[in-house]
């Protein structure tokens, strides 16, 4: 991460333009996202816009953004603010993301990030959206049978129970099937360069998804791969089939998901200790598939990839930071913390924060007498009316106090959760959160002792049990 000098910044912000003044924390969450940016104050980046006069200098009556303290922030003596969080998952809204009726995406600040609110009212028991994946990716336990042509390599549902009116197609250089032209056509955005029969580098990143069962790893080199498949030229579809996305619109559509680096994750595991000699090096096998199978600019790239010539000199630039080692983590990260449970993305299931009474439920819609693991409802739990967030829960809500806060401190840099649940159990321990007087840990650490349900107990477990706990909560 950079500190970025004042031309910098404003170079980055003028592509952002027209700049909205009464949201400068977001336009800042998303230039730090973008590129990669620390230490930048909202003081400092609000006094750069209005001496190069792209926001109107506040006046002397009125309080600017940088007069506001930030929300998670905390004045120190002197007026002085305190430097945000460190590892506080970051995420910004696309624009190009079309709300379902009745919700609608607000940002709500800097530390919180996105959310999801109703427009309308909602009866318990009514669909609130569905959505299919935006990155569809099978669970580790479903991908032999997607590889052998079992299951539909886009959708993941049996082949065999495909109505014959779909056409089934084939991969022509691997196993993989597809039931009908609508999954080919998606599977064709991430296929066409992860095809283990065409491509030498995606038989390497491919074997060591299946070796480790990792899933999150899959996802990025999924999205990765739509991503770069938007610079080659379209010849397998007829113009008229499909609007073909842009770069750039992936780009920001990917990069909009909240984002926190995988080393940030996993260091909070009370059992890092045990898998960090294993881990470390599994990252770096991870860094240096990724490259071979899908970076233009690799030394020896696959000839599947798009030509360094036809790649202009802004995407280029982009490219060559999505595959640096640190940039590599944080995909990882984000996928970790925005996959639903079986694997997919969703542009809107991404905006639904966390209550440990939540009014929304996660549900898979049937599709041939089977729940489609990449299709998603969300449904009330209660009656919701207009302008209340609409809430699902990370973790499951039958737990306790302590695990629930360790779980959504640990698997997804989030805490302490201060819904009303948690509240109201917090108060019966004689617990309040004050940020002013102790950090998210230090409470934690509070909370464990008070509950019984310390760190400890989870690091005298035998390695095997622990082994295996690290592996299902941090996306293998």
């Amino acid at each position: 991460m950079v500190v970025p000098s004042e031309t910098q910044i404003v170079e980055s912000t003028r592509s952002h333009q027209p700049i909205d003044p009464s949201d400068l924390p977001r336009l800042l969450s998303t230039l730090e996202l973008e590129n990669d940016w620390s230490e930048l104050s909202l003081k400092r980046f609000t006094s750069i816009l209005s001496k190069h006069a792209l926001i109107p200098a506040p006046s002397a009556s009125t309080p600017s953004a940088s007069d506001a303290t930030p929300s998670g922030s905390t004045p120190k003596k002197g007026g002085k603010k305190k430097k945000p969080t460190p590892g506080i998952p970051k995420s910004y809204i696309d624009p190009r993301i079309s709300f379902p009726a009745g919700v609608n995406g607000v940002y709500f600040d800097n530390v919180k990030g996105k959310g999801l609110v109703s427009t309308r009212s909602f009866s318990p028991d009514t669909l609130v959206f569905d959505e299919a994946a935006y990155i569809a990716t099978p669970p580790p336990e479903a991908l032999g049978q997607v590889e052998s042509g079992e299951l539909c390599g886009e959708c993941f549902l049996p082949i065999s129970s495909a109505p014959v009116a779909l056409a089934i197609k084939s991969c022509t250089r691997c196993k993989y099937r597809f039931c009908g032209t609508k999954c080919w056509r998606g599977a064709m955005k991430h296929h066409a360069l992860l095809c283990v029969g065409s491509s030498e580098g995606a038989k390497e990143l491919m074997a060591l998804v299946r070796e480790a069962e990792w899933q999150s790893l899959h996802c990025v080199a999924r999205s990765l791969a739509r991503l770069i498949s938007t610079l080659n030229p379209r010849t397998a579809l007829k113009q008229d089939e499909e609007e073909e996305e842009s770069f750039e619109e992936v780009y920001s559509r990917l990069s909009s998901f909240a984002t926190v680096s995988e080393l940030e994750r996993r260091t909070r595991n009370p059992g890092w200790a045990t898998e960090r000699t294993s881990f470390e090096p599994l990252l770096t096998r991870a860094h240096t598939a990724l490259r071979a199978a899908l970076d233009p600019f690799h030394p020896s790239p696959s000839s599947s990839l798009p030509k360094a010539d036809i790649i202009s000199s802004a995407q280029k630039g982009l490219l060559k930071d999505l595959f640096d080692y640190p940039s590599v983590l944080k995909q990882i990260g984000r996928a970790n913390i925005n996959m639903e449970k079986f694997g997919g993305l969703y542009s809107v299931h991404s905006f639904l924060n966390h209550s440990c009474s939540p009014n929304v439920a996660i549900k898979h819609v049937p599709q041939r007498g089977i729940s489609a693991s990449m299709h998603i409802a969300a449904v009330a739990l209660r009656p919701i009316p207009a302008g209340e967030e609409l809430l699902i829960s990370y973790v499951d809500p039958s737990t306790t106090l302590g695990r629930r806060q360790l779980l959504l401190y640990r698997d997804y840099c989030f805490g302490p959760c201060t819904c009303d649940r948690c509240t109201t159990e917090l108060g019966q321990l004689g617990l309040t959160y004050d940020p002013a007087k102790m950090g998210v840990k230090a409470f934690l650490d509070a909370v464990a002792k008070k509950t019984g349900e310390t760190d400890g107990k989870e690091v005298k477990k035998a390695d095997a049990s622990l082994e295996e706990e690290l592996r299902a909560s941090l996306g293998f």
